[in-house]
This record gives structure tokens, sequence and C-alpha cells, in this order.
């Protein structure tokens, strides 16, 4: 399979996943570091699948009621491994939540 088939524009990504553009971009601000989507040359935001799971969980935590604030800790501290390491960890952590 094409690779290009993975990246999703923001438009994509908002249909798939049900949440206004507008959303997306300010989850972005606040959860700076935790959601940060490819950028093209134009400076236009690409998500790849490895975005999608910290995108439901967020949505998930907001719809229970959580700030942004809690949800930047929660995925921030969830991420870590006992070595401080965070990448795949948290990708991992997420998925294994999304799909609970």
């Amino acid at each position: 399979m094409d690779p290009q088939e993975y990246i999703f524009t923001i438009q994509q990504l908002s249909l798939k996943l049900k949440i206004p553009k507008p959303t997306l971009r300010f989850w972005e601000k606040e959860l700076d570091g935790i959601l940060v989507p490819l950028r093209t040359q134009g400076g236009q935001r690409r998500y790849t699948p490895a975005h999608i799971p910290i995108i439901k969980e967020t949505k998930k935590l907001r719809s229970k009621g959580k700030s942004l604030a809690e949800i930047k800790r929660k995925l921030g501290n969830s991420s870590k491994g006992q070595d401080g390491n965070s990448g795949s960890n948290r990708i991992d952590f997420l998925a294994d939540r999304v799909a609970e």
C-alpha cells in the first residue's frame, strides 16, 4: 500500500472522527507536545494513524468533563514508561485505551 494512503488532511480527519476542524486545531495548541501533526512545506497539517488514538482518547475524556489541562497531564504521564521514554509507548497505551 502507498504510505500516502495513511496520511490525512485536517478535513479528512475531521470527517472521519466527527470532530470540527477548529476543535482539532485548538487541541493541538492546548495539548502541545502530545498532539503534533506533521506539516507540509506549505504549513498544512497532516495526520497519521498514530494520531487517531490520541484524538479519540481526548474526545472521550472531554465528553467525561475533563479539562484539557487534565487530559494533557494524563496523556503525558501515562505515556512514559519506567525509563521515562514516551514515543511509541504513548501510541501503544492510547491504542489499548481506545480499544477498551
